[in-house]
């Protein structure tokens, strides 16, 4: 199993210093009451195949960031692009297009910045754990939710807006950790599976 997410999480500050937890231990909130919201630049990056990595909407996968056929950029354009904030392990990174509704948390040792149509997510680790915020946001109500308001569209999107003031219901944060240990170790397993059917076809 991957080292702990927390270990590694910086805490941020949020609109709401503290979330109210009802007597069930659940609490109904924002995003950006638990999370800092960062938008990405609206322009677009040239692939300079080399240097930092630009993760796009492809690169955004459901959980984890895809690596493969990142595009690359200098460390000139890497400050540029993260002048608003710096994605840090632990932070999760929100597709708003193509595919809508991605979300991937960054993992230690990837120093990333937000290509097109992508959205920064900062989460309070006091609060909310950000592999389980991931999860929950991938489930198929939460998606159907998500991408309600672009229902009827030729392309499926989520403005800011609407990611800000999404809202779900989250359990305690020592219950969180629980979930997403056992739902990463279970992603761990299927990746290694995977791996090893690469390896045995090639």
């Amino acid at each position: 199993m991957r080292k702990n997410l927390y270990q590694c999480c910086q805490p941020c500050l949020t609109r709401k210093s503290e979330i109210k937890w009802g007597a069930c231990g659940m609490s109904e909130c924002r995003l950006d009451e638990i999370c800092n919201i960062y938008d990405c630049p609206h322009y677009t990056a040239e692939n300079e195949g080399k240097g930092y990595a630009l993760i796009r909407t492809p690169n955004v996968g459901r959980g984890r960031l895809i690596m493969s056929d990142v595009h690359r950029v200098s460390f000139e354009n890497y400050k540029k692009r993260n002048a608003r904030a710096t994605p840090e392990c632990g932070d999760l990174i929100f597709a708003r297009e193509a595919p809508a509704g991605n979300i991937a948390v960054i993992q230690n040792g990837e120093a990333v910045c937000l290509g097109q149509r992508t959205v920064l997510l900062k989460p309070n680790p006091k609060i909310v754990n950000a592999y389980y915020l991931a999860y929950n946001i991938l489930t198929p109500w939460q998606q159907r939710r998500l991408l309600a308001p672009s229902a009827g569209s030729i392309v499926s999107h989520v403005n800011l807006k609407d990611i800000k003031a999404f809202t779900l219901t989250l359990p305690t944060i020592e219950q969180q950790k629980i979930i997403a240990q056992v739902l990463c170790a279970l992603d761990d397993k299927i990746e290694l599976n995977r791996r090893l059917n690469d390896n045995l076809a090639a």
